[in-house]
């Protein structure tokens, strides 16, 4: 019979994991050591987390992809008109993308299962999005989850130089809603 994790310990998991999303930012080649440092735990406290660092990568992909989801259901729960929902969707993307470690933005590729459902409710929440816009009028019959995702993905993390981030993704945002809307 398995013991639930002890609440330090899923402190020490979620302070590594912030920690290695800050190191990876700043050095995508930065050492395991390096992400203990910034944690401010011992290289040994870190492998009890993860293994080796497929084991933490693949787990910063899982954190992200269930903010992106959680992100998803609250938008979903809200019941909106299919712009609002895509609007909100993408505002919230752009709001945590900082904290988003994901392959649309460069992350290894994941074939791990959890990471694979996650990303499939995501896909799903999103196309549920799009077929309500097209039901309630307010979308483009010929948008698919996949136009809202890539474009999610593109506003989602800053781009250098490009000034104050949230005012340039929003008027991203505004000129896409006009091209989906029906």
């Amino acid at each position: 019979m398995s013991r639930a994790p002890r609440s330090d310990g899923l402190a020490n998991r979620e302070k590594i994991l912030a920690a290695a999303l800050r190191t990876l930012q700043r050095d995508s080649t930065a050492p395991m050591a390096a992400v203990a440092q910034e944690a401010g735990v011992g290289v040994g406290t870190l492998y009890r987390h993860f293994r080796d660092r497929d084991a933490l990568l693949v787990a910063l992909e899982v954190r992200s992809i269930g903010m992106v989801l959680a992100m998803l259901d609250e938008v979903l729960k809200r019941g909106l008109p299919g712009i609002e929902a895509v609007r909100e969707f993408l505002i919230g993307t752009v709001r945590h993308g900082s904290e988003l470690f994901l392959p649309h933005h460069g992350a290894p590729v994941t074939t791990d299962p959890e990471y694979r459902r996650l990303d499939r409710l995501v896909w799903e929440g999103v196309g549920r999005i799009v077929e309500l816009g097209a039901a309630d009028g307010t979308l483009r019959a010929d948008l698919t989850a996949r136009d809202v995702i890539i474009f999610g993905s593109l506003i989602a993390v800053p781009m250098p130089f490009a000034g104050d981030w949230p005012e340039v993704a929003g008027r991203q945002i505004d000129l896409f809603l006009t091209a989906i809307r029906a």
